[in-house]
């Protein structure tokens, strides 16, 4: 790497008793992440007591002397997108879209454009730098008006804040449960339960993608109330009310139940019964991004929005039942 091509240098004495790997005590100490460490390690840029070091879970100990040379960051364009987006809603502080499944929240290192943040760029009044760091769109730090977020897999209503002062309240708001939000799930399974609460910890094991049920894990709480099933195809069309927001929480709930949301692969809603199902039913419904797991409405400040259903969702629910069931038709009504 050229000179010029460097940022910085930082010196570093260790001095702690035990020892540690190289990656992990850098990316702590200089607030970086771990995997632009590794980079920078690969690339000869990091020495111990003056040899350049190649490995990454190199160990460090008491007395050791560390160079880091950092190099100038990378630098990504973040620019407006012209995805089409409904808007359910619009004043001069909000904005509330009915994200489609497949499209991501804010730009990460791995979705750049087409997120929801690129589609609204021009709408917000926050001051947004033309490009971006590598590190921050590792990290998914560029997301201004974003209060809360659905997965990716994940389709419905979506409150934007287009200001700061608009982005506490709402941040508040959440914060302090005082937003009721309502999801339909189709899952594999069936029960004779009308209504139960659902409160397990979760939590993500560490280099795992997924989260699972984990006393280590953060308290989630989920009601379930159950509109319709199929016995014969053994599914069920679940009505849920989240009231903490943890990732994934309502995925790995249903899961854990044994009602794994019909497409959510990662949660167990995939493999031989969903292609089992597609063979009953027809592969017409399961030709799109995302799964079965829709954000149906929002209440917020005294306002209830509320986000149409996809129409692969809307036509396997016809399909199933002959007919959307009152509880949804009634929602999308109001």
């Amino acid at each position: 790497m050229e000179k010029d091509e460097v940022e910085r240098t930082e010196k570093i004495k260790y001095s702690d008793e035990k020892e540690e790997r190289l990656d992990k005590f850098l990316s702590e100490k200089l607030n970086l992440s771990r995997s632009f460490i590794q980079k920078i390690i690969e690339q000869g840029l990091v020495s111990i007591n003056n040899m350049i070091i190649s490995k990454k879970s190199e160990k460090i100990k008491k007395g050791d002397m560390i160079e880091v040379k950092i190099p100038k960051e990378k630098k990504i364009r973040i620019e407006k997108s012209d995805f089409p987006i409904e808007i359910l809603y619009e004043d001069e502080n909000y904005l509330v879209l009915n994200k489609p499944a497949g499209i991501v929240v804010h730009p990460s290192g791995k979705y750049k454009k087409d997120t929801i943040v690129n589609v609204i760029l021009d709408r917000i009044e926050f001051e947004i730098e033309d490009e971006a760091s590598e590190i921050s769109l590792k990290k998914g730090q560029i997301r201004p008006g974003i209060v809360h977020r659905l997965d990716r897999e994940v389709s419905g209503v979506l409150i934007v804040a287009k200001n700061q002062e608009s982005v506490s309240k709402a941040s508040e708001a959440f914060k302090e449960r005082n937003v009721k939000k309502i999801y339909l799930a189709l899952c594999f399974g069936k029960t004779e339960k009308k209504e139960w609460i659902i409160k397990k910890p979760i939590g993500r094991s560490r280099g795992e993608k997924i989260m699972r049920i984990s006393e280590k894990g953060k308290l989630a709480e989920t009601i379930i109330r159950k509109i319709c099933s199929d016995a014969q195809r053994m599914l069920t069309l679940f009505e849920i009310e989240p009231i903490t927001g943890r990732t994934h929480q309502i995925r790995v709930h249903l899961s854990s139940e044994g009602f794994p949301i019909v497409k959510d692969e990662m949660y167990g809603g995939g493999g031989q019964k969903l292609e089992s199902l597609k063979k009953q039913i027809g592969k017409k419904f399961f030709e799109h991004e995302g799964i079965f797991l829709h954000a149906l409405s929002i209440e917020i400040f005294g306002k209830k929005f509320v986000a149409p259903l996809p129409w692969y969702f809307e036509g396997i629910i016809k399909s199933l039942w002959g007919e959307l069931p009152p509880t949804i038709s009634e929602a999308l009504k109001s």
